[in-house]
């Protein structure tokens, strides 16, 4: 067997409702140059060469939208052809208790939606340097919260900029002096389609995964709020109409309880209604067996707005967490899935 992970088949979002649109797209961008080519002819009704002119141009413009139109169905089916990473394995298997606790049908599915978000999104190190680790749990931190989704499409975002410490308002870091607390933010104005991530916090937010903090998670939880357009902590997406005045209702039951100091939630989610929702939703991901126990009402919401039945996988989720980050010895299985000692296999390739 090749010492490499093997693609994942079928590969999500592709020949489903991704496909079908790009198809749509296609045949009606190239319908749209053809009929305006066929109105020219009537109209101006061009002879000898000029005709053939119009012709031609219409034909390979037709062409170029058809082409252009499915480019990124082309350019994402060379994604999940691609064999996964074995260093990006290793972290998953290391860092990512989530990813351990899923079957393997879905942890293929998950290597998959990893593959498009890092092979189409651009992750920036700003006086840092963007490592191996940080970028698979900046795509990792993309995955979770949309992984009820298969056809979600990370249209929010174009880039995420990966900052060496904490900020200020004015993006100041660390080394300015007093101020910089912000972990993490999604950009407004002219930063928008950007986030911003502080490298320690990112990864200290998987290195730790039962203290019901992912600073990651927390940010790509706002940009599913924002699926409506707006963050505001109604995330439209995985919320039916009739489900919006009982998760109001309880969102105030909660914040009450973490002002009166009867709650384990951080304070933070007092900031606001959309601070709430991805303060919450990190707990969720972080620590759904204690949320089920301590939350049952907010962790069954909250199964129903990301559609992910964690209440069946909680023994699963709970041993990987109780079991800390996940060492690779020489003497350990290769990442890789080869059956192989990793000193054996893929070691040197690391």
């Amino acid at each position: 067997m090749d010492p490499e992970v093997e693609p994942a088949a079928p590969p999500s979002r592709l020949g489903t409702g991704a496909e079908r649109h790009a198809m749509i797209t296609a045949i009606v961008t190239a319908g749209l140059v053809l009929v305006g080519g066929v109105l020219i002819m009537i109209g101006f009704r061009p002879t000898g060469g000029a005709g053939l002119t119009v012709g031609l141009v219409t034909l390979a413009g037709a062409w170029f939208a058809w082409s252009r139109s499915l480019g990124k169905v082309r350019r994402r089916k060379k994604l999940l052809g691609e064999t996964f990473p074995v260093e990006w394995e290793m972290v998953l298997q290391q860092d990512v208790a989530f990813f351990r606790a899923l079957s393997e049908a879905e942890k293929l599915r998950f290597r998959n939606e990893l593959k498009i978000f890092l092979g189409e999104k651009l992750i920036t190190g700003v006086r840092t340097t963007i490592d191996t680790r940080t970028k698979v749990l900046v795509g990792a931190s993309a995955v979770i919260p949309i992984f009820g989704f298969p056809q979600w499409e990370w249209d929010q975002i174009n880039e995420v900029l990966v900052y060496p410490a904490r900020f200020d308002q004015n993006f100041n870091l660390g080394d300015k002096g007093g101020g910089q607390n912000i972990l993490g933010m999604v950009g407004t104005g002219a930063m928008n389609r950007i986030m911003i991530l502080v490298k320690p916090d990112l990864i200290q937010g998987f290195k730790n995964a039962a203290d019901k903090r992912n600073v990651g998670v927390h940010e790509f939880a706002h940009l599913v709020d924002k699926s409506d357009g707006v963050i505001d902590g109604l995330p439209a997406v995985g919320m039916s109409r009739e489900a919006t005045g009982p998760w109001v209702d309880l969102v105030r039951r909660k914040m009450q309880e973490i002002s009166d100091r009867e709650s384990d939630i951080n304070t933070y989610a007092l900031t606001n209604e959309a601070e709430f929702f991805s303060v919450v939703s990190e707990y969720f991901f972080e620590r759904p067996d204690l949320m089920e126990r301590k939350h049952p009402e907010l962790f069954a919401m909250l199964q129903k707005v990301f559609r992910q039945d964690l209440g069946s996988r909680l023994q699963d989720i709970r041993r990987e967490m109780s079991g800390g980050q996940k060492k690779f010895g020489r003497n350990s299985p290769c990442p890789c899935g080869s059956g192989k000692k990793f000193k054996k296999c893929c070691l040197d390739k690391m």
